[in-house]
């Protein structure tokens, strides 16, 4: 991750870093570019899909289709290599791929079947989520 300051282990925001991934509260996450936010996020979004009872219950909004599908693809890939023993190589992916067993054994137990189905991972811009309030509202 460019463009963070780490110490030996970890960054040195990572007590805020830490407090962002609590799934009981609800955070904006803003930071410089290279800063790890794609990441935290996406550790984020694999927490909640271990807890909620349909992974449409979770809405992720940036402002980019392109920072949109790079999040998506980081879920799934995260998904993807849980489901393996490829090994991880350093602590930080230990901690991603943690979050996203979790999240595999919870789609396991609801029969979610997000790897053969991963649009149903609601993480989108900004406007497709304003075209999405206003289809499912039509002006009468």
């Amino acid at each position: 991750m460019s463009g963070v300051l780490w110490t030996v282990d970890k960054p040195l925001d990572f007590e805020a870093r830490e407090q962002a991934l609590d799934i009981q509260k609800s955070f904006i996450v803003q930071a410089p570019a290279g800063s790890g936010k794609t990441a935290l996020l996406t550790r984020r979004i694999l927490r909640l899909l271990a807890a909620v009872d349909a992974p449409e219950q979770i809405l992720a909004i940036t402002f980019t289709r392109k920072a949109a599908d790079e999040m998506r693809a980081r879920v799934v890939t995260a998904l993807r290599e849980a489901a393996t023993e490829k090994a991880v190589h350093s602590a930080f992916q230990a901690a991603i791929r943690a979050d996203a067993r979790a999240a595999l054994a919870r789609d396991s137990e609801q029969d979610w079947a997000l790897l053969q189905m991963p649009e149903r991972l609601q993480i989108m811009t900004v406007d497709a989520l304003n075209a999405r309030l206003i289809a499912a509202r039509p002006l009468t």
